[in-house]
């Protein structure tokens, strides 16, 4: 079973404003995100943080696990261990880390992810990849978690890809939302142009 592990508890100080609280299409970022893992039907874990009130106050969690990442100093990997620590005890093969930067990628994209990850009889890492670049949402098998849980607050969640090149499987992707983080407001202006342009 793969369970997803939506990153939503950052300080948002680049945007301005909590990015799981920002609007695509009629839906917040978070939103965006629960749905699609909810059709893809895998368990929903949801780490919160910074702004974690206005954020409940705003979503209906029901059939979503929330945890709280009491390592905000750590950043991401803060969040991916505390989620670690919640299903350490489940039969959970793999996290699937959805930062909630990345709303737009599309559904498709992250099923393909899944399948790739369940033909290689569970590689420890599966990495989306446009034109090269490496990007998100990541899926860590079961066998790395030891390894995030111990990875440098500096570094993150890198330290445990980039520690071995072998065990990575990278899947070449034809969206490039994998790569666009939307971490400022210039590039949330730059989504919402192409929302607007694109047809519906």
């Amino acid at each position: 079973m793969i369970a997803a592990t939506i990153l939503a508890a950052g300080a948002s100080k680049r945007m301005g404003v909590p990015k799981a609280l920002l609007e695509y299409r009629g839906r917040t970022f978070l939103q965006s995100i629960l749905d699609a893992t909810e059709v893809l039907g895998l368990r929903r874990y949801v780490a919160l943080g910074h702004d974690a009130d206005k954020i409940l106050a705003t979503h209906a969690l029901r059939g979503v696990t929330t945890v709280m990442n009491r390592e905000m100093c750590a950043g991401p990997i803060g969040s991916i261990r505390a989620c670690i620590r919640a299903v350490e005890n489940h039969p959970i093969d793999a996290l699937l880390v959805w930062p909630v930067d990345f709303p737009h990628v599309a559904i498709d994209t992250v099923q393909f992810l899944i399948d790739e990850f369940r033909e290689h009889d569970l590689p420890p890492i599966v990495v989306p990849e446009f034109e090269g670049k490496g990007g998100h949402p990541v899926i860590f098998g079961r066998r790395v978690f030891d390894e995030l849980l111990s990875a440098p607050d500096s570094v993150g969640a890198r330290a445990v890809v980039q520690a071995d090149r072998h065990r990575i499987i990278r899947i070449p992707v034809v969206d490039r939302a994998v790569v666009d983080c939307l971490n400022t407001p210039d590039k949330y202006r730059e989504l919402m142009r192409g929302a607007d342009e694109a047809p519906r």
